[in-house]
Formats: structure tokens, sequence, C-alpha cells
């Protein structure tokens, strides 16, 4: 039978006080009341802790709830995120790539315009 090694242990996920299960549970009941409070208790998980997907998910459960409850996410609301940044990363390099081709074609498209004709 399969029995796991001993040297291997269940790892907690809960590292500021907040759990997974407790996350969804707080932005299941978020309503126009609790919202701003609820979305202060969940950031730093969010911020600090989450994985991509559960950032991903729990980012649109509070979006979608807050469109039904008539209320705003604050902006840039939990952006910062340590699940997000190598995304972030790749995209500033992409953006700052795109830009100095852009300079650059624009540089040699005057040089060809200032040349006279022979």
């Amino acid at each position: 039978a399969f029995a796991p090694s001993s040297g291997a242990r269940a790892t907690s996920t809960v590292l500021f006080g907040t759990g997974i299960s407790s996350v969804k549970d707080k932005i299941a009941g978020l309503t126009s009341d609790n919202f701003s409070s609820t979305l202060s208790d969940i950031e730093p998980f969010l911020t600090k802790e989450a994985g991509a997907s559960i950032y991903k998910k729990s980012i649109r459960r509070i979006n979608t709830a807050a469109k039904s409850l008539g209320v705003d996410v604050p902006a840039g609301y939990a952006k910062e995120a340590k699940a997000t940044e190598k995304k972030r990363e790749k995209q500033d390099a992409y953006c700052k790539a795109k830009a100095e081709e852009a300079a650059d074609a624009d540089a040699s498209e005057d040089e060809e315009e200032a040349e006279p004709p022979a």
C-alpha cells in the first residue's frame, strides 16, 4: 500500500491570520455596509499570500459583488500582489521595448525625410 514519507507534512495557508476559506467566506458575505472594512481585512492576504489563481478569482468575485451592491472597489486595490509580480514585470519590459521600437522607427523616418533627393 502507498504510505507517504514521514518527512512530508501539510503546509498551512494561514500566514496573516486569514486562510483561503475565511477569505472566500468574507467575499461571499459582502454587503454594502461591511464592504470597505472587509476589503481592508482581506487585502494583506491577497497581496502577500494568495497564489495567482486564488488572487484572480477573488478579485473577480469582489468586482462582481461590488457591481451588484452598487459600490466601487477602490482604484488600485491589491494591484501590487505578489501573485502578479512576474506578470507585471514582463508587461513593463514589453511596453518599454515597444516604446523604444516606436521611437527608433520615428527617428529613421525623420532621417529619410530630411535627406534631399539626389
